[in-house]
């Protein structure tokens, strides 16, 4: 029997591939997506790499979670996602980073089952096209996909990113309390003298030379000679002889009793209340999540005009929008923020505004569950053939 039109109702059985090694806001994003999918109704298999921060939150979640290398070769780990498929009756594959697309795409082609990939990032890749749907995180990203890609038209949506809400939390009474706050500023190695407060800037991801905190440093040693006083909060996992790197920069430019590198972090919508100014001087960007949630913080911003990041912020109505690899420019905008915490306040609040009204977890999640609902109309599979009959 095949399968019935409508199938707005019925729960799914969705397997995340995610190859993430360490947190990220792909890793965000799936847990995001997942809590919203299971509280609709939905099964949810989650399949990491061994070790990983993406297994152990998701089993801390208490996700169905599997562990997988997801080599490519040999063909050992294929066979066994296979049955995994097979067995739990799958009805739909999403896939997250380059290893995971590649063996959804080859799990779709031995099991038929419907595979979507979501572009967390812009890579040309051949196997782009041999998903039955992409979503892109921005309409940016949706035009690097059909263009270099060859994603056609029909086959690519762009669903923004469920943002992570927090219970309580508006820009005039915050869920952290002012004490949690002054802690964390405080293990940052803020000054706790209010007549000699510090503006506390950061910058949360990965840190490597795409992600431009080199340009960043440049800005704070410039504003620095200035005469402001400020820290740089710089939180994410890196490569360790990156930050070497940088910290040499930091210690050249005078300014390496500023910085403080705090790593990896589980607190980062906390880290986010704490900070002043959230400056993303990025290179090259898809629409990183981390600027999303800055926003759901009502913080003030500084970013880059790369990537997707001029669809949300807005010059001087949701954020300050520099040119990239600029660092003069990025120590203006962060100056002209310090100077008027009147703009501060604005353009914090307008960018919450903005999450509250754009960015509802629930309504991105809805969209995504529809795209699956839509794909499992057009291209049925095995598995729910014969739930269906």
């Amino acid at each position: 029997m095949s399968m019935p039109a409508d199938t707005s109702n019925r729960t799914l059985r969705i397997l995340h591939l995610v190859s993430s090694p360490t947190t990220s806001g792909p890793c965000v994003y799936v847990l995001e997506l997942s809590q919203i999918l299971r509280q609709l109704g939905h099964q949810i298999t989650i399949v990491a790499r061994p070790d990983s921060w993406m297994a152990a939150e998701a089993e801390r979640l208490q996700f169905d979670t599997l562990v997988s290398p997801q080599h490519r070769f040999p063909f050992d780990q294929i066979q066994r996602l296979r049955q995994v498929v097979i067995e739990r009756q799958i009805d739909l594959i999403h896939t997250h980073m380059s290893r995971a697309h590649f063996m959804g795409v080859l799990l779709r082609g031995l099991c038929q089952v419907p595979c979507v990939a979501t572009a967390h990032c812009r890579k040309i890749q051949a196997h782009w096209v041999l998903n039955n749907h992409v979503i892109a995180t921005s309409l940016d990203t949706e035009r690097f996909q059909r263009r270099f890609n060859l994603v056609p038209r029909d086959r690519i949506s762009t669903i923004y990113s469920p943002v992570p809400r927090r219970s309580g939390l508006d820009p005039v009474a915050p869920i952290y309390d002012a004490r949690s706050i002054r802690e964390l500023r405080s293990q940052w190695g803020c000054d706790p003298n209010t007549t000699l407060r510090e503006t506390v800037l950061g910058v949360v991801g990965e840190i490597s030379p795409a992600k431009g905190q080199r340009d960043l440093l440049q800005a704070v040693g410039q504003l620095q000679d200035a005469g402001h006083r400020v820290r740089l909060v710089v939180i994410g996992n890196h490569r360790e002889d990156h930050v070497w790197e940088l910290q040499k920069v930091a210690r050249d430019l005078g300014i390496g009793s500023q910085i403080h590198w705090a790593g990896f972090s589980n607190r980062v919508p906390l880290a986010m209340m704490a900070m002043d100014i959230y400056v993303c001087p990025s290179l090259d960007e898809s629409l990183p999540l981390t600027i999303l949630e800055a926003m759901a913080a009502a913080r003030p911003i500084v970013a880059t005009t790369v990537g997707g990041i001029p669809e949300i912020i807005r010059h001087r109505e949701t954020g300050l929008l520099v040119p990239p690899s600029d660092a003069s420019a990025l120590a203006t905008a962060i100056a002209e923020i310090i100077d008027d915490p009147g703009l501060a306040q604005r353009i914090g609040l307008q960018a919450w505004k903005k999450i509250q009204t754009d960015f509802d977890p629930l309504e991105q999640t809805r969209k995504i569950e529809q795209l699956y609902y839509k794909l499992l109309v057009s291209a049925p599979n095995k598995s729910t053939q014969t739930r269906a009959a």
